[in-house]
This record gives C-alpha cells, structure tokens and sequence, in this order.
C-alpha cells in the first residue's frame, strides 16, 4: 500500500479508535451473519461453506429456535446472551513501514496498514496497579513492532495484538500479512522469570522497565490476562474481518498458509510464525486453500519470481 492510502484509512475511526466487544466464539456469529444475504434454510446451509459454523456452541440454542429459516435479524438476536459479559476491546490503525520500499515481512513493496486490537482501561488500570511500569514504558511489546503508542492519551492504551493489512481499493481486495501478539508471550516470560528468579534478581532484571514484585506480576498474568490469553487470536481474526468486511467493504480477503509467509514474505532465521495461527485458526473461519492470488499480487514481478522458485505454494481465501 501506499501512505497517502494508510493516512486517509487512519482518519476512518473516531478519534482514530473504535470499540469491538468480544466473548468466545463470536466469531461463529459474526460469520453466519455474512452468509445470509437473505433468509436462508438451515438445511440449505448445511452444503455451504458456513456449515462448520453450525457446529458451534454459540449457535446451538440459536439453530434450536429457529424453525428452520435463518435471517441476519435473527442471529442478530442470538448475540445478546454472550454480550452480557463480553471482553471488551478497542481498534485503532497503525502502519508498518514507510511505502518508499518493502517493508519487512511484507510480500511486495509499499507499507501495510495495521488493525491493533488494545485492552480496555479495566485490564490498563490493573496492570498499572500491578506490574507498575516506568513512565513511558510499554514493556511487553517490542519497541521496533506496530503497537499503539499514544503518548496524548490521559490514561495509558496497550496493544493486546494486531494485524498487517496490504489493501487495494481499486480491486476490493485485501491481504493479511500477519496476526501477532508480543504481550502474551512477553507476559509470560516475565512469569516464568518471577517464579524462577529470587526477589532481588527478579526486581534487578526488569527495573528499567517496571516496578512490580514477583508475586505481583505473576497475579496480574494468572488472573488478569489469562481470560485474553483464551480469545486473543479468534477476537483480533473477528476484527480483523470486521473491519475490511463491515467498515471498508472488502469483499476478497486472502490470509497466508505458513509455507506462503515464509516464502513470500522472506522470512528467514528460524523466525517463522506459529503454524496454527496461518492454519487451524482461518480454517475455523472459513479460509480455504486455492492458487488463486490477490491481483495486486499476480502483477508483482517480485512476487512470480518467488513463487517460481517453489511448486503448490497455496494462500488462504475468505470462502464467505
């Protein structure tokens, strides 16, 4: 993409943030909702790509009451239960790169647009309470990575997760390049250290960073993260669609199966990201494998030479 694109994009959201509630499996929800254009019957369903979805808890009771039609009004109904008690998250945009040449980890030249998925001011103000970070710090994202970093915000804003966007208007076609969490895995890490390290090591490893104790720390992963450790790739996958569905109105989506990040996005050094989050997770969501290509990328020349160097090199579609 292009940066003029990236900044246009950036001033979509009000006050460059927009709230996205969330509860386990969602998603499911979320998805049916797209494949009824029209009041659909459940048996027809049960041959379209959606059916997997029917499976799910959150559509049980739903499919029980029905009658046998479905239509976007009633599933609409089915979300109350789960928005009693939602994880309640907000969006906002970032960029990675600078559209003057390819980014790292992009699959062709230009900057990708960024979606990050940030933890409410309830998560914010205990993890202040509790891990106590220095003024400034944020220390479970890395520094050179897209997390929102607001410094005109009255209370501070942390990034749970996001995702990497290439997007092509003109096309209605959309790429994404990467789901990531630092927090989760930084957190944890930190936990480990806590429950291995003594007092005084622990406190003198991380105080740069954050004034929090050991038994601390480890309170704030185990009873304030753990429920965000549960939905952390399905919600930023849900947003994720979300916004290039509902809020930019992209029909053609693309992800990338593991062989295709590496390959395309030169990923080298062991760095490869875990496997399930390019393959169980999309396919849960409706993503199949195919040799079909976002145009945007059969015109790069670039991207035909890579994919010449391998056989069967296959990306995920949105099948909805």
């Amino acid at each position: 993409m292009q940066m003029q694109e990236i900044d246009s994009l950036r001033a979509l959201l009000p006050r460059g943030r927009t709230l996205f509630p969330y509860f386990k499996d969602k998603y499911s929800l979320q998805l049916l909702r797209y494949a009824l254009p029209r009041p659909t019957a459940v048996a027809a369903l049960r041959g379209h790509a959606a059916a997997q979805l029917l499976q799910k808890p959150a559509l049980r009771a739903l499919l029980a009451g029905c009658g046998g039609m479905l239509d976007r009004a009633t599933v609409d109904a089915a979300w109350l239960p789960g928005m009693l008690q939602p994880e309640h998250y907000t969006l906002s945009l970032g960029v990675w790169g600078n559209g003057r040449w390819r980014a790292a980890q992009t699959s062709r030249r230009g900057a990708n647009l960024v979606l990050q998925l940030n933890f409410n001011h309830g998560h914010n103000r205990a993890f202040g309470r509790l891990v106590r970070p220095h003024g400034g710090e944020d220390p479970f994202n890395a520094w050179g990575h897209p997390a929102l970093r607001d410094p005109t915000a009255p209370e501070p804003r942390y990034t749970l997760a996001w995702a990497r966007l290439d997007v092509d208007f003109e096309r209605g076609e959309a790429l994404i390049e990467e789901l990531q969490t630092d927090w989760l895995r930084r957190a944890a890490r930190v936990r480990d250290n806590a429950l291995r390290l003594d007092d005084a090591t622990f406190a003198r490893r991380y105080q740069r960073s954050f004034g929090g104790s050991r038994a601390d720390v480890v309170a704030y992963h185990d009873r304030h993260l753990a429920p965000h450790r549960a939905l952390w790739d399905e919600a930023l996958l849900a947003a994720t669609l979300f916004f290039l569905r509902e809020e930019l109105g992209i029909a053609d989506i693309w992800m990338h199966t593991p062989r295709s990040g590496v390959l395309l996005k030169d990923i080298r050094h062991g760095a490869a990201p875990p496997v399930s989050v390019y393959s169980s997770l999309p396919q849960r969501f409706c993503f199949r494998p195919g040799t079909t290509l976002p145009a945007f990328l059969a015109a790069d020349r670039s991207v035909l030479r890579r994919l010449r160097r391998a056989e069967g090199v296959q990306l995920l579609k949105f099948s909805l």
